[in-house]
């Protein structure tokens, strides 16, 4: 009879630690996500920008290469 309550505690001690870990490494993901967010929005503004400038400015930008296409013009 001992060794089962034994091996309870080791199971709820094994889950315990875990549910630590896991408790963790979602706030890990969590801020991971803020994160991401914010780089997309950044890329997303300077994207923009780039955008703006070759339109304004065609001349500083060579025919040849790419052009940026805004999330905007991407929907039209």
């Amino acid at each position: 009879m001992l060794w089962v309550l034994v091996d309870v505690l080791l199971v709820l001690i094994a889950l315990a630690v875990l549910g630590a870990i896991l408790w963790g490494l979602w706030g890990t993901v969590k801020d991971l996500g803020g994160e991401v967010a914010r780089a997309g929005d950044a890329i997303g503004a300077a994207t923009d920008k780039l955008a703006e400038l070759q339109a304004e400015r065609p001349e500083l930008f060579p025919a040849d290469e790419p052009s940026v296409s805004t999330a905007s013009q991407r929907h039209h």
